[in-house]
């Protein structure tokens, strides 16, 4: 085999085991469409029902992951951790609640996060009404203490 041969091989190997070995997409490359991101919230966050409603949805299908205060603490935090390759957010902090608008987190809530075939979040849009997602963002909103 010629060395330009070899060359070509080795190469294209290495690209290969690049692509396979390759770090995951980070979570702040995971961004909804812009439209999305400026879709309002249909529900008022001073109905107390609806955040209250949100909180049970909210741990319902959420808890395990982000932990009860929205911390990404939950039972299952270290586990998924480990086998997606990401921690879950902490939706507590004020970057990430100033970060994020309505539109998005129901966005993400929705569709949910699968990069490369790994379930990092599973979207709920098939299994939870739309209204009960704006109230999860609603409740999700309340984690930081002021609901927008």
């Amino acid at each position: 085999m010629s060395w330009i041969l070899k060359s070509a091989v080795l190469a294209a190997s290495f690209s290969l085991a690049a692509l396979l070995h390759a770090a995951p997409p980070s979570v702040d490359e995971w961004e909804a469409p812009a439209e999305a991101r400026l879709v309002p919230n249909a529900l008022s966050s001073t109905n107390s029902e609806h955040v209250k409603r949100g909180r049970g949805l909210f741990m319902k299908h959420c808890v395990t992951c982000h932990g009860s205060e929205g911390r990404g603490d939950g039972p299952s935090a270290r586990l998924h951790a480990r086998r997606s390759g990401y921690a879950p957010r902490d939706l507590s902090r004020p970057d990430v609640q100033e970060g994020l608008t309505d539109g998005e987190i129901f966005w993400k809530i929705t569709n949910g996060w699968r990069p490369g075939g790994r379930t990092v979040m599973p979207g709920l849009g098939e299994e939870v009404s739309e209204e009960d997602r704006w109230r999860i963002v609603l409740y999700v909103r309340s984690l930081k203490g002021a609901v927008r």
